[in-house]
């Protein structure tokens, strides 16, 4: 009688994580720090660079712009590759994206060069957004896999912190270049490392089952410790022969999900959260009359936005998504209007930093996971990129809308000549985080588990 099909992916999830497995999870993060580091790395030049060129805030505002747009198109463009062809290819074009942007924003001799190397950068950024994650929660245990991910996004914030201190020990005698050729040497270090060591997700080859996935799949649980098989599971009902990621996404079934769903939750909560993380440094500065201040306070955020971030996977893999969801959403929330009621007091919201990076950093893991559990295996990465997009508009609009609310403290707001504190203001950007709660609340679950 034959023996019942054992599918690889539950016996590597219901085992304890093996050093291979938690070398995946690692590669992941290191690539995600990298992310971290690159995305703020005009940031951290811009001073130098608008001194040497000359730039008016519009010209720079527009520069660092640039890698949110990169990053809506990386998004948009890679993610259905990873489902579609493997995650490993899209996550080696992201980091070949990465080190190619950061090379020519490093050789840049004017305006518009130095914006095709930030749109660069920024595809590959957005591309492995998405990507990351997904593969390292594809090769984490069911016990790790939400804390894997977890860790993923906390080496974000480690890569800013890491980018400070590089700006700090280059700038004298390198200039601004030299943080960009720093972040180019890290992708271009770690690509060979992921090209060799990097495997093929087991969810795509077994799902999508491209030419030769048995064999691909096969040698992967050789080299994971598993036993292999001799046969393919049937493919999932949406994903039939010749069909492709960006085709199966728009089924009623998966869009209805996304639009109605996702992307407005998403974009709620990109509002609110680039909202503070983009305007509470400056806030803190002004209270303080203290650029340095306003730079400790950012520093605070991102060390809270470590310890969160992971403590939040750890609690979405014990408590549950959804819980980690709300707490984290309405906690930010709060925070966003402590803020406000505090921003006078420079020590109270040396209180409030770390707080509100964990919340910040926290809530993003326990969206992320929310959006990544709302679709299935075959179409995960796309959804996610979609899903980011949203996100990347309410990005956008949350600091301009706040900074037109903010203005309106030395001069009223239109024919009503509405003047708003920076209390009101906070709660009013606070609003949308509830928002999001609630909408993202309504998501679908198609992943099994807590």
């Amino acid at each position: 009688m034959a023996e019942t099909y054992r599918d690889p992916r539950d016996v590597m999830r219901e085992r304890r994580m093996n050093l291979k497995q938690y070398g995946v999870v690692a590669l992941c993060v290191l690539i995600n720090m990298i992310d971290g580091y690159d995305i703020l790395a005009l940031a951290q030049a811009g001073s130098a660079l608008s001194r040497e060129w000359g730039l008016s805030d519009a010209e720079l505002g527009t520069l660092l712009s640039m890698n949110l747009v990169g990053m809506a198109v990386g998004a948009l463009g890679v993610s259905p590759v990873a489902d579609q062809w493997g995650r490993r290819p899209a996550m080696l074009i992201c980091l070949g994206f990465m080190s190619v942007g950061m090379s020519i924003s490093a050789v840049s001799d004017g305006f518009f060069v130095m914006a095709a190397g930030r749109l660069v950068t920024g595809i590959g950024i957005g591309g492995m957004t998405s990507t990351a994650g997904t593969m390292a929660l594809e090769y984490a245990s069911q016990k790790r896999r939400e804390f894997a991910t977890a860790t993923v996004a906390s080496a974000y914030p480690v890569g800013t912190i890491i980018g400070a201190a590089v700006a700090v020990a280059v700038l004298d005698s390198y200039g601004w270049r030299g943080i960009f050729w720093f972040g180019a040497g890290l992708s271009a270090v770690l690509l060979p490392i992921a090209f060799i060591w990097l495997p093929e997700s087991l969810d795509f080859l077994l799902t999508r089952q491209p030419k030769g996935a048995l064999e691909t799949t096969n040698r992967i649980l050789k080299r994971m410790d598993v036993p292999q098989v001799t046969e393919l599971p049937p493919r999932p009902e949406d994903s039939g022969e010749g069909s492709t990621a960006l085709s199966e996404i728009i089924q009623p079934v998966h869009r209805n999900e996304l639009i109605f769903k996702l992307f407005i939750a998403h974009a709620l909560n990109m509002f609110a959260w680039y909202f503070i993380i983009n305007w509470g440094p400056p806030l803190v500065a002004e209270a303080g009359a203290s650029d340095e201040l306003g730079a400790r306070y950012s520093a605070w955020v991102s060390y809270g936005g470590i310890v969160g971030g992971m403590t939040s996977g750890y609690l979405c893999g014990t408590i549950g998504v959804k819980r980690m969801m709300w707490f984290t959403m309405v906690s930010l929330a709060v925070l966003i209007t402590l803020f406000g009621q505090f921003v006078g007091n420079t020590s109270a919201l040396m209180v409030i930093a770390p707080l509100m990076g964990a919340a910040l950093f926290g809530s993003a893991v326990a969206n992320w996971l929310t959006i990544a559990y709302a679709f299935p295996p075959h179409l995960r990465a796309t959804g996610l990129g979609f899903a980011t997009t949203a996100g990347r508009v309410g990005s956008i609009f949350g600091p301009i809308v706040g900074g037109a609310l903010l203005g309106t403290r030395e001069a009223g707001l239109g024919p009503l000549d509405i003047t708003m504190s920076v209390g009101t203001v906070c709660l009013v950007m606070a609003i949308p985080a509830i928002l999001s709660a609630l909408t993202f609340n309504r998501a679908r679950r198609i992943e099994p588990g807590r």
